[in-house]
């Protein structure tokens, strides 16, 4: 467990949840904001393993790949299959196409962006139509730009979306 000298996540979480609660969310979405914020860290730990003299890679453990699975609720076992080799279309047949450890690492990481990225933006969104006050001009919208705890980190890593 990583701790922060000077930060309080228990405080942290209620003061989240606090803001959540003043914007009207409900607690679905809240779990479910967490659920995928969960699910995106759990994806960063599961390790992908090259089979020996084999283009096919598989899982390093499940562990964290279960949890994933779990917390977007779908099937752990098809999830890894379709991870480790996904159904394409060749021609007017779909057939199963082996992944290497980059192929699977790089897919994880894409759809670990794309879920996390379409979380924040429906985050603004409601946060903005929570905002919005009826009969204004709408001149205004919240932008946020989450760099919040990143010197905490040796590296920093920035995304562009």
């Amino acid at each position: 467990m990583l701790t922060i000298d000077k930060v309080d996540d228990v405080q942290e979480m209620k003061d989240t949840q606090k803001a959540f609660d003043i914007l009207l969310f409900t607690k679905e979405n809240q779990l479910d904001l967490f659920k995928i914020t969960a699910a995106v860290m759990h994806w960063g730990n599961q390790k992908w393993k090259q089979k020996p003299r084999e283009e096919q890679a598989e899982a390093d453990g499940t562990d964290d790949v279960t949890k994933v699975g779990t917390l977007l609720g779908v099937d752990v076992d098809p999830f890894i299959a379709g991870l480790l080799k996904p159904r394409i279309k060749v021609g007017k047949e779909f057939v199963n196409k082996g992944q290497n450890q980059a192929q699977v690492t790089n897919a994880c990481a894409a759809l670990s962006k794309a879920m996390y990225a379409r979380a924040f933006y429906w985050l603004v969104v409601k946060c903005n139509e929570t905002l919005d006050v009826k009969g204004i001009k709408r001149v205004y919208f919240i932008g946020v730009l989450d760099i919040a705890g990143f010197e905490t980190f040796e590296v920093s890593v920035l995304i562009y979306y």
